[in-house]
């Protein structure tokens, strides 16, 4: 008979998720934690509560190999690449976490002059051919790509946590960066809090337990 370490109708809320979002490499130029300007982000801005597609399906799929009148299958070895991570957050009562995103998208394209940190964010040249859109001139082999990648993207964690407020699983993301910011349906007639949504692409995805669970 299994032993058990908890009653065994624990669950897991699904209102028990925090995301932690360390600030990429390209956008600590303008981290301030103390003043609200335009050309300021605050680091702190994303360690929130986020409710939404938090871990993607996993799949490392079978292929058919034909043999006769019939087929035996076998593993790919290989993973498709996962879907964006879908957030959904509240917007905090300074747009701090909602300005975040925003920067890190204008730093991405910038909003009025279309390009890869047209406001010098950054402060690294970008050789064109890996920000054209569609571009197929893009070599991993040479390192120019992954160079390019480490500054404006970060690895992001979502922590499961448990009825005590304790980090028990780890759902981390390599790689990551926005792709889209979603738009504020607000009226005036609706008291409640302003919500909005995110995406991320990434690369890698892995799930850790948390052995040493800590108070936050």
């Amino acid at each position: 008979m299994s032993n058990f370490t908890q009653a065994p109708f624990n669950k897991i809320r699904k209102d028990k998720f925090i995301m932690t979002v360390p600030i990429p490499v390209g956008l600590k130029n303008i981290a301030n934690s103390f003043n609200h300007l335009n050309n300021t982000i605050n680091p702190n801005a994303f360690i929130i509560s986020v409710y939404g597609a938090v871990a993607p399906p996993i799949s490392v799929p079978a292929i058919d190999n034909r043999y006769g009148g019939q087929s035996v299958k076998a593993t790919s070895y290989a993973r498709p690449s996962y879907p964006p991570l879908s957030i959904n957050f509240t917007i905090d009562n300074r747009f701090n976490n909602y300005w975040f995103i925003y920067k890190w998208l204008d730093i991405l394209n910038d909003d009025k002059q279309s390009i890869y940190d047209g406001k010098n964010v950054v402060g690294v040249t970008v050789d064109p051919k890996y920000t054209t859109q569609g571009s197929n001139a893009i070599d991993v082999a040479d390192g120019t790509y992954s160079k390019q990648l480490q500054y404006y993207s970060t690895d992001i964690s979502i922590y499961a946590l448990d009825e005590y407020e304790k980090r028990v699983v780890e759902f981390k993301y390599f790689g990551a960066f926005p792709t889209s910011l979603g738009g504020l349906n607000l009226n005036y007639r609706d008291a409640g809090e302003a919500e909005t949504t995110a995406e991320f692409a990434y690369s890698q995805f892995k799930v850790s337990l948390i052995e040493n669970v800590e108070s936050l």
